[in-house]
């Protein structure tokens, strides 16, 4: 059967009547159409449907400012969103509704919207290959759950509570069982360090399904909490000297034996795998350099403060979490890197691509790898800090030839432009801090 036909069995055995057809825009936020299904089957087998371009650029509420890519002179013509069939999943928080993760192409050169995550997350993942390695990620997220009114359901710190998960599982119950219909894995989940936080590990496998699904979960939390009249946020740091949310990474490269490739016998302790000591050296050495990719929004920098298990150095170590890179070691296939830096608002194509071309750098160039953190890190005045605000994080990215060659020049001068838009706005804006600082004594 072809995927046309699989997919048409499927919508024809389980009623389906709406396909929510979807992409990540550049913030992660997942945007596309609602189609009828003999509709989205049509789409499919041909060339999309039809959707502007400038999805790709304008800010997270839709605020279009200009860049290279789309303007006025351009005209804010459409892109085509094509559906990848073999993404069509059942979308377990809606009955008759399935979902479909789509590939945006340029309908003018029939080639892949140079602003597309997926579309670069796939490059990379070729470019990986080409070393003759499959890479495997898994993603791991946090998230808290809110009234109305924004405040969290319940208040305190209770880390691992089975109690206050309790409180929390009527919504993350349902969260689970609907993303085991959408046929996304949850390895678990528990109560997090922050009021009415949780996190929630997903399952590992290739990096684009990792991706993909990532995008789709912090969908399916938010609706699922909306159906419960509550709200969910993925925000880096909602709560003013409370815990923040974070997005950690997991990566590891399987041979042509399928087996783990840093599972492997073949260097000193304490990172026993020559392999894995070189992507650990890449991924440790571009870490400043894609640090606003990683969090990319003004409030993910109030989430980098020494002891908040939010890296604010380059570092890396073993069974610890106060480091950049925390390595499992001799841990049989799950041996493996995880990258600690990147905030919970961020767009897991884009992180996971920096992750896995970081990884590659180790592998195509000789990285000196600096000395293993044993104890505290914030201590020592000899790990290189990371910048505190967006604007010093930006000033990084654009001075990296290696994210340009991982990004492309066209993403790029796009994405310059809608980070320094952020910085922009923000740095005009009268907080309520200023006002009570201020207003009356001045």
């Amino acid at each position: 059967m072809s995927d046309i036909d699989r997919a048409r069995d499927l919508c024809e055995q389980h009623g389906i009547h709406t396909v929510e057809c979807m992409f990540a825009d550049t913030w992660g936020i997942p945007r596309g159409k609602r189609l009828p299904t003999s509709h989205f089957l049509k789409a499919a087998a041909g060339s999309g449907f039809a959707i502007a371009n400038v999805a790709f650029t304008w800010d997270m509420h839709c605020a279009i400012f200009p860049t290279d890519f789309v303007n006025d002179e351009t005209g804010y013509p459409d892109m085509h969103a094509v559906p990848d069939v073999a993404t069509l999943r059942l979308a377990g928080w809606r009955d008759g509704t399935a979902y479909c993760v789509c590939d945006t192409i340029d309908p003018q050169t029939h080639e892949p919207v140079p602003l597309d995550g997926r579309n670069i997350l796939r490059r990379t993942v070729d470019s990986v290959r080409g070393h003759g390695y499959e890479p495997i990620a898994a993603s791991e997220l946090e998230f808290h759950l809110c009234t109305p009114d924004w405040e969290p359901i319940y208040g305190g710190v209770h880390c691992y509570s089975m109690a206050k998960g309790s409180e929390l599982e009527p919504v993350v119950g349902d969260i689970r069982k609907a993303l085991d219909l959408s046929g996304i894995t949850v390895e678990a989940c528990n109560a997090e360090y922050g009021p009415a936080q949780c996190e929630v590990n997903l399952g590992h496998g290739p990096a684009i399904e990792v991706a993909d699904s990532t995008m789709v979960f912090k969908y399916v939390v938010k609706e699922v909490a909306r159906q419960h009249g509550l709200r969910a946020t993925f925000m880096a740091k909602p709560f003013m000297g409370e815990a923040g949310n974070g997005l950690h990474i997991h990566q590891s490269l399987r041979g042509d034996d399928g087996r783990n490739a840093f599972a492997a016998k073949d260097a000193q302790p304490p990172v026993h795998s020559q392999l894995m000591r070189r992507c650990l050296a890449g991924l440790v050495a571009r870490q400043k350099e894609l640090q606003a990719v990683m969090a990319p929004t003004i409030n993910a920098y109030k989430r980098v403060e020494d002891y908040s298990f939010a890296p604010t150095q380059i570092t890396w170590g073993l069974d610890n979490r106060l480091v950049a890179v925390r390595c499992v070691v001799d841990h049989g296939d799950a041996t493996r890197l995880e990258a600690r830096w990147a905030s919970a608002d961020a767009n897991p194509y884009l992180v996971l691509a920096g992750c896995l071309a970081a990884g590659a750098d180790g592998l195509e160039r000789e990285i000196e790898l600096p000395p293993m953190v044993t104890g505290d890190p914030h201590r020592d005045a000899a790990f290189e800090r990371l910048p505190t605000s967006l604007d010093g994080a930006v000033a990084n990215l654009a001075a990296s030839d290696f994210a340009r060659r991982v990004y492309g020049d066209v993403f790029m001068d796009a994405f310059l432009v809608m980070l320094r838009h952020e910085v922009e706005l923000f740095s005009k804006h009268v907080t309520e801090w200023e006002k009570s600082r201020y207003q009356e004594l001045m």
